[in-house]
């Protein structure tokens, strides 16, 4: 499952992004002992909305490279949380490797190399200087050193990655090593992109799927296109049937389905990719062919669900903690997430007068491109509360 991004690195850039931090950092300069891939990471804060003091971590699919994956890393950022899109060996395709056995440990020998450098599979040759766990761990140690105003130090206890911490996330192969990850330690959260281990020969899914881990299973959530054409639609609903995912909720249409979409960990989508219509592996976080309603991306709300919810707010109530409107600054657009079922929403200018917009789920359209503070108004079930935001 080939997702090619190309980017030849260097050295390492910050830059500031619609009041984003963005660091660009090569990992031979995060980690000497580093060799290839040496593409770059890409690493997002956004020190002006409340901080989550959880990191996203999202490894991209085969061959690709983070680059390829910045619209959900700066989306984890609005929403409060430290985001690393991490370049790891990824060049050979996990599936394809195991695609001829009846092992049913082929994927699980694959993956724990990639992710420890330990030896196990002969056709994987990762070693522990270039495996997942030290870029990850080399990663924070200099981000901590060169930015500790940003709180980096927070995931890192010694040596040792606190990953009770942090979300795994990862496209297709990405998203099978967000999950091997999550068998071998307890994490926040397990987010996963068309991602499976199939034994085609059994008609099983690969053994490490079906493993007692370390996190529970209703920490784990899917999304996949319908007509995904490498990972199979029913194979990826037994895929997650084998997680424990199908206890938390019915596999839902995120496209007609307001969140918190039933609460389902099981989400899929018909929508046409950009680009090229025939990318439905690619378009439900590989930037280049994800659906896009003007400068946003279609799946926003989609997305914030699966990083971002909390499957114990009551939705009869408004939670003035957990409802977020973001990016705040804005351009036009902002969106809001953990808002109950049924609200409503009004915007008002500094002077007190409404403004006009349209709204597309929980993405609102300001039809007013005057720049200035607004304020946003949210009720339901008699309750209201107000946001502030800065439109530039």
């Amino acid at each position: 499952m080939k997702h090619i991004f190309t980017l030849l690195v260097f050295a390492v850039l910050t830059c500031p992004a619609l009041a984003q931090t963005e660091h660009i950092v090569a990992p031979n300069t995060a980690d000497p002992l580093s060799g290839a891939p040496n593409n770059y990471h890409f690493v997002y804060t956004n020190p002006n909305v409340a901080q989550k003091n959880k990191l996203f971590l999202f490894f991209p699919g085969t061959g690709g490279v983070p680059y390829g994956y910045r619209q959900i890393l700066k989306l984890a950022a609005n929403l409060g949380y430290h985001a690393i899109g991490l370049t790891y060996p990824n060049d050979v395709a996990i599936n394809d490797l195991c695609a001829g056995t009846t092992d049913i440990t082929c994927h699980g020998r694959a993956r724990q190399e990639v992710f420890d450098g330990i030896y196990r599979h002969p056709d994987i040759s990762v070693d522990q200087n270039n495996c997942i766990q030290r870029r990850t761990q080399k990663l924070l140690q200099y981000l901590a050193t060169q930015f500790p105003n940003e709180n980096w130090a927070q995931y890192m206890d010694g040596d040792n990655i606190q990953w009770n911490k942090i979300i795994v996330s990862g496209h297709s192969q990405g998203g099978g090593h967000a999950g091997i990850i999550s068998k071998l330690y307890e994490v926040d959260r397990v987010v996963m992109f068309a991602a499976t281990d199939w034994v085609t020969a059994l008609a099983r899914t690969a053994e490490w799927i079906t493993w007692n881990g370390a996190t529970p299973a209703n920490r784990y959530y899917g999304f996949v296109h319908q007509d995904d054409e490498m990972v199979n639609f029913t194979v990826e609903q037994i895929t997650w049937a084998n997680y424990g995912m199908a206890a938390f909720g019915a596999l839902t249409l995120a496209d007609n389905t307001l969140p918190p979409y039933g609460n389902s960990r099981m989400l899929y989508t018909q929508a046409t990719p950009s680009n090229d219509p025939t990318k439905f592996h690619g378009c439900i976080v590989a930037d280049p062919y994800i659906p896009m309603n003007g400068a946003t991306p279609a799946f926003t709300d989609v997305w914030t669900y699966l990083i971002d919810s909390d499957s114990s707010l009551n939705t009869n109530e408004i939670n003035p903690k957990k409802v977020s409107v973001y990016p705040n600054p804005f351009s036009g657009s902002f969106s809001i997430a953990h808002a109950p079922e049924g609200y409503t929403v009004a915007v008002y200018d500094i002077l007190g007068r409404e403004v006009d917009f349209t709204q597309n789920g929980n993405s609102i359209q300001l039809s007013s491109n005057a720049t200035g503070m607004y304020l946003v108004k949210i009720q339901a079930q008699g309750q209201t509360i107000t946001k502030k935001l800065l439109q530039e």
